[in-house]
């Protein structure tokens, strides 16, 4: 059994039903019985059925038995749908999501666990639960059949999700007070799933970096690491506002689908991460760059006549090789990821680069072994925090800048998000270390790989001056 820190105490005191113990989660493996399910899925099982003092073999046969009950396997589809043609309505614990087809005037319903595409459901519903149509949303949904003359339609029928709702900044905002910046460093790293005092101070700082294209809008980061340092774990686990892509992309999928007229991942998220990114297979890549090269410097692209406006930032994770001392093999790493990323003009349009090299692999000391802030509140926090008025979240300003206009637009929207993420605003004595340095070093590995490729027109530096 963990020891409870001072940390500990500090955390669930300020902020109570907000939190949840990671390492009871972890120890209750949960995910021995469905892998597909997230963190967040996870911690929601466990704040259900967890009690203090309750014996945890309870505790997880109760879990198991909600779960074999409302989260089937895929060879159980044909026993529900079975049990949905004798007339019974069946309750599912699943990620639901929701396309409009205009054409044919139709609601329709994605049950992954169903291999079903084609379910409905209702307008009223859709009208309590908008969140089913942008990115879909985990939750317990009511299915029955619904009868017509072209034959029978599995209907979603009530849904409840099982992510928070609107979550009060204010309180946030109050509880941080209550926190050094190293302290609220450590809730965050808890937050993530990872136990602070497992690592080293600069490493404790490069992967909460991790946590930018959640809180500022557009924003355009990679991070090139070795295998095994859980770059993609935290993208596809906190938030239900990302998409996680790997294998294979069209220009249908990213910007729009002109035959279904269904938008792309890019104008339906607040982050697409494109992971395992130097073994992807852009299919129609030239289109793809010319797109990509639009919307990163703009946040908007046109497919045919439509020009789509989009808040989605874009984070590019990819596998690079290491020396004997921990540090890139080659000095143009970038070179490792597809062609249309040697492009200097796009590259440019990058924002930073988060060093992975210096984030050691995961073992399981750096598991969180106490408690931190539930997924589903920070992916939620997060969420609103983008777009939240200075009236309501007075955090994300920057001091005055003057430089290569790339270069200040890039430090000015890094600064931004971390002076969201920390709640530190120009003027607190902690600004410098952990919003403003950081904002350049992520920019000048961008400027350091354009001069890498770009010898001749770019310079390694950052060209900033901040003003008094």
């Amino acid at each position: 059994m963990t020891i409870e820190t001072d940390l500990d105490r500090k955390i669930a005191s300020t902020l109570g039903d907000l939190t949840i113990d990671k390492e009871q989660v972890r120890r209750l493996k949960i995910r021995d019985n469905a892998r597909t399910v997230t963190t967040f899925v996870e911690e929601w099982l466990v704040s259900r059925y967890d009690q203090p003092g309750r014996d945890p073999a309870e505790t997880f046969g109760d879990i198991s038995a909600f779960m074999s009950k409302h989260l089937p396997t895929k060879n159980e589809k044909e026993s529900i749908k079975n049990r949905l043609l004798t007339g019974e309505s069946v309750v599912l614990l699943d990620h639901f999501s929701v396309r409009i087809d205009v054409k044919k005037g139709k609601r329709f319903v994605t049950i992954p666990c169903l291999e079903e595409r084609n379910a409905e459901t209702s307008i009223t519903l859709l009208d309590e639960h908008s969140g089913l149509m942008s990115g879909g949303q985990w939750g317990a949904g009511r299915l029955s059949i619904r009868e017509e003359a072209k034959g029978n339609v599995i209907e979603l029928i009530e849904f409840r999700p099982m992510q928070s709702g609107r979550v009060k900044l204010d309180a946030l905002i109050e509880a941080r007070d209550a926190f050094t910046t190293v302290e609220w460093l450590s809730v965050l790293l808890r937050t993530m799933g990872y136990e602070p005092d497992a690592y080293k101070e600069h490493e404790r700082r490069s992967i909460v970096l991790r946590l930018l294209p959640l809180v500022h809008k557009n924003l355009n980061l990679m991070e090139l690491a070795p295998k095994g340092t859980g770059k993609s774990f935290i993208y596809s686990n906190l938030s239900r506002h990302v998409w996680l892509a790997t294998g294979s992309l069209t220009r249908a999928q990213l910007f729009k689908n002109l035959n279904t007229k269904e938008d792309g991942l890019l104008a339906r998220f607040d982050l697409l991460v494109i992971d395992e990114a130097q073994s992807i297979d852009f299919r129609g890549e030239d289109e793809i760059h010319s797109n990509f090269k639009s919307y990163l410097e703009s946040g908007h692209y046109s497919i045919g006549q439509e020009k789509i406006t989009s808040e989605c930032g874009l984070m590019i994770l990819a596998n690079i090789d290491l020396d004997h001392q921990s540090r890139p093999v080659r000095a143009d790493y970038v070179m490792g990821l597809p062609e249309m990323f040697h492009d200097d003009a796009l590259l440019d349009r990058f924002h930073g680069i988060i060093p992975g090299w210096e984030i050691p692999r995961i073992t399981v000391q750096h598991y969180a072994q106490g408690p931190g802030i539930k997924a589903d509140v920070f992916g939620e926090y997060a969420h609103q925090i983008r777009t939240a008025s200075s009236a309501s979240f007075p955090f994300g300003e920057v001091p005055a800048m003057k430089g290569d206009s790339r270069d200040v637009n890039a430090v000015e929207r890094l600064a931004r998000g971390l002076s969201r993420l920390f709640m530190l605003n120009p003027g607190h004595p902690d600004y410098q270390e952990f919003v403003l340095e950081p904002a350049m070093d992520l920019r000048e590995r961008v400027r350091s790989q354009l001069a890498a490729v770009n010898p001749s027109e770019y310079s390694s530096r950052v060209n900033i001056e901040v003003l008094d």
